[in-house]
Parts: structure tokens; C-alpha cells; sequence
């Protein structure tokens, strides 16, 4: 480290979407989101949603997920700090470099809660954190490290949870993630390979005989979003004989508005309408084996940094 800077490992700091932490914070988190005012109405749509799902377990999530890593590299012998910053509410990644800057740290390994590399999902994340080290009074070495979707412990845990999920059952496997805009892989994203990558190694791994990858939560815009949707999924599954249907939610780490609501209430309430019951895969949350996964991305060799 430079001169003036603590010895040992770097700080760690685990980087996450960000969720309101009530109804009170849904203005301010929507204009995060948006860059811009929300309507009134919208904001009363997502205080709705909100209060269906009895509110996002996100941030306690995230907050045993950095409790539980920093025990973990301790254990393993880096005596490290892990911080949490999130890239649309608070902690704000652009206020908690800053904050690791004044601990003295003058290097960080900042490491997306996605496992995904995608250019959609990537670049929000890398202007937060040139906002926050631009914010730090002294320079600042950022090492992120994205792109871990093919971890062995995050393919076992979606193994595991898919086998207990579908013991009974032969049914057909649902492996479901987040759509993005058309105009974005077509422009070069490799968010759609990626994640049939980790897709094809799950349903290997669970050793799936019948399963489908599907994209769910789409935008409501005019411009075309990537598919097929999960609902049409569904439907081909059922039209082919097969009710007996399990979603897992793969492209996501953590439970939130688009596993809780987006299926749990849309996907469930089509689904139900269709005469098909609807289950889906417990979610990985703050399950040993995502900390395993990101331990193993911060002892990962040093990459490409951000230097002051």
C-alpha cells in the first residue's frame, strides 16, 4: 500500500442494488433509480407492491452477507474490513469509499452482489465508484472483480435447492432471470450468454431432465425487451402436458421486489389462473455457500483497477 496507508489486505466492499428501507423512502429511491422525479402514481404503485410482499428483506440480506463474509476472510486469515455500499439507496457506494479512504485503507476490492458481467448490470456500478473515489480525500485503489456466475458454490446451492425443491416431482424446471432491452444485446452485452452459460451448468449439474431458461420482470416500455417470458414458458410446458412446473429464480442472488412480487404475485396469480400450481426455489440470500463464492472472489488474482 502507499506510504501512509494501512498494512495488510485491502478493505472489501460488497456492492448491491439497493432496496427502501420503508414507504418513507420510496420517493427518494424511485428518483435514484430513474434520474428523475417519480409520478405520484408510481410512487403509490410501489408503496402497493411494497406492502404486498410485506416489504424487501433486501438490506438485512446484504447486511448478513457482510457480516458473514468478513467473518469468513478473517477465519481464512485476511484481517479485513467489509464494507456495504449500494448503488441506489444507502449506503451509497459514492459515500463509502470515501468512508474506507478515512479508515486509512488505500485499496479496496469491490465485489458486485451480481455474478453477472454485463454491461447493463456493470456500468451503474462504475460510476458510483469513480463518483466516491473523485469524493475520497486521498487516492484510492479500486480492484473490482465481477463475473462469478460460474462458481462452484453458487452452481451447487441453485443444485441443491432445485433437488429438494423437486424431489417429488418430475416436473419441468423453470430456470428464470431479469430481461433487459433488445437494443442492449444486440449492441453487444454479454449478459444473455453469460446467463445461459449458468443456466446450462445448473440444469447439468441437477442433472434436469425437462427445464426451459426463461426471462421474467421486463420493462413496461415500447421498446422490445429479450424473452421468451417466463409466462409463455408456462404456457408451452402446459400446452405439452407438463402442470407440474418449479421456477428458479438463477439470475438473481437475494430475494426482492422482482422474486416477491414480480413472481411470487404476477407469475403466481397467471400461473394459478391456468390451473398450474406454482413453486419456485428458495432464493440463495445470505446461504453459506454465496459467502464461499465470494470469498473466492476476493482471493481472486488482482485484475484491472481504478487508480487514483
Amino acid at each position: 500500500m502507499t506510504e501512509g496507508g494501512r498494512t495488510g489486505p485491502p478493505a472489501v466492499l460488497l456492492m448491491g442494488y439497493g432496496s427502501p428501507g420503508g414507504p418513507e423512502d420510496i420517493p427518494g429511491y424511485l428518483a435514484d433509480v430513474l434520474a428523475r422525479p417519480p409520478t405520484d402514481d408510481l410512487v403509490e404503485e410501489y408503496r402497493r407492491r411494497y406492502a404486498l410482499i410485506g416489504g424487501s428483506p433486501q438490506n438485512r440480506v446484504l447486511g448478513s452477507l457482510r457480516t458473514k463474509l468478513e467473518e469468513r476472510l478473517r477465519a481464512d486469515g485476511d484481517g479485513t474490513r467489509v464494507y456495504l455500499g449500494t448503488k441506489h439507496w444507502s449506503p451509497h457506494i459514492a459515500d463509502v469509499l470515501p468512508a474506507i479512504a478515512a479508515d486509512g485503507f488505500d485499496t479496496v476490492t469491490a465485489v458486485p452482489l451480481s455474478p453477472y458481467a454485463s454491461t447493463w448490470i456493470m456500468e451503474p456500478y462504475l460510476r458510483a465508484v469513480e463518483r466516491g473515489r473523485a469524493a475520497a480525500r486521498r487516492p484510492l485503489r479500486v480492484d473490482v472483480r465481477s463475473g462469478w456466475h460460474t462458481n462452484s458454490h453458487l452452481i451447487a446451492y441453485w443444485r441443491d435447492a432445485i433437488r429438494s425443491a423437486n424431489e417429488a416431482n418430475g416436473g419441468a424446471v423453470l430456470l428464470s432471470a431479469h430481461s433487459l432491452p433488445t437494443r442492449m444485446a444486440e449492441q453487444g452485452d454479454p449478459y444473455p450468454k453469460l446467463l445461459d452459460t449458468t443456466a446450462t451448468a445448473i440444469a447439468t449439474a441437477a442433472e434436469l431432465p425437462r427445464w426451459s431458461f426463461t426471462f421474467q420482470s421486463a420493462g413496461n416500455t415500447t421498446e422490445p425487451w429479450l424473452g421468451p417470458d417466463i409466462t409463455e414458458v408456462m404456457t408451452d410446458w402446459q400446452r405439452r402436458g407438463v402442470t407440474d412446473q418449479l421456477v428458479a429464480s438463477f439470475g438473481f442472488v437475494f430475494d426482492h421486489l422482482e422474486t416477491l412480487y414480480d413472481l411470487d404475485v404476477v407469475v403466481r396469480a397467471f400461473a394459478e389462473e391456468r390451473g398450474i400450481p406454482y413453486r419456485r426455489a428458495p432464493m440463495p440470500n445470505d446461504d453459506d455457500r454465496v459467502v464461499a463464492a465470494l470469498a473466492d472472489v476476493v482471493h481472486r488474482p488482482n485484475g484491472p483497477a481504478l487508480d487514483a
